[in-house]
């Protein structure tokens, strides 16, 4: 199977109430005291990617979120992977409410989704594993955070470029 990173595309991504924000904005901020991150908003990716976009997708959008309720999503602790975007996350449960909007949005928008890896990040970059550990430790979580809108982003490999073309409230 080829896995070849798409660099340059349109992102759906599920954001949080401005409380659930503060919380993960926080984190970030202790993180990037020491590791020194580039700044993004706090997101889960929901599907992607879009090579374009067009009038339908936003309409596809619009009427899924009107279908949709905010909802409470979960962490299940941290973590991190040896690559650049997943350099430093916080796990997401894999809760049916999530995984029926991600369904909904891949099904409307007619994506395939192989596999899906729920996580808000918190840092990208690189870093060893011992200086993640040792912020890990000394980290606090929110263990409930609630996703309140959808957004389509524009995004590529410039992270400081990224732009949220459109949001969609959750009823």
């Amino acid at each position: 199977m080829n896995k070849k990173r798409i660099s340059k595309g349109f992102w759906v991504w599920g954001q949080l109430d401005r409380q659930s924000e503060v919380k993960v904005e926080a984190a970030k901020e202790k993180i990037n005291s020491i590791l020194n991150g580039p700044k993004f908003e706090p997101h889960i990716t929901l599907s992607g990617p879009l090579l374009e976009v067009n009038r339908n997708i936003s309409e596809v959008l619009y009427q899924t979120s009107n279908d949709s309720h905010k909802f409470t999503i979960y962490s299940e602790g941290l973590g991190y992977k040896d690559r650049f975007f997943q350099a430093l996350f916080i796990k997401i449960k894999e809760e049916a409410e999530l995984l029926s909007l991600k369904g909904l949005i891949d099904t409307n928008l007619k994506l395939k989704s192989a596999e899906y890896f729920p996580h808000i990040s918190l840092f990208y970059g690189e870093a060893t594993s011992e200086s993640k550990d040792k912020i890990i430790k000394n980290l606090e979580l929110p263990e409930e955070l609630t996703l309140a809108s959808i957004s389509l982003v524009d995004v590529d490999e410039d992270i400081s470029s990224w732009k949220v073309v459109e949001r969609f409230p959750l009823k």
